[in-house]
């Protein structure tokens, strides 16, 4: 699992790449997370090619704490199979999703 952030102006783009299969491969994520002082995120998911319970409770658990801390959590670049997930979980109902990470950082700078 890899992980990069990159700052914008009003929010935190955490760029995933890899698979999610077990806690363990959160690990990398909640180190970057859990030090960030802005809490407008997108999760860029174009690198994520698949994920389990554990990557969708991760992100849910991350929207929790970013409304907390007056924020928000986006979704950009779903591959077709976490699409698929997206739909099953529901998701969509939850989380605003941009089929690019410009259209997501966007959302922050209305």
């Amino acid at each position: 699992m890899k992980v990069s952030l990159t700052n914008t102006l009003n929010s935190i783009v955490i760029a995933l790449e890899g698979r999610i299969l077990s806690d363990l491969d959160l690990d990398a994520i909640k180190e970057h997370t859990s030090q960030l002082a802005v809490w407008n995120i997108v999760f860029d998911l174009s690198g994520l090619t698949h994920t389990n319970s554990s990557g969708i409770a991760f992100i849910i658990k991350t929207m929790t704490r970013a409304r907390i801390n007056n924020g928000d959590v986006v979704l950009a670049n779903p591959n077709e199979g976490i699409k698929k997930l997206i739909d099953i979980s529901k998701l969509y109902e939850v989380f605003s999703i941009y089929s690019s990470q410009q259209e997501a950082i966007n959302h922050f700078n209305k």
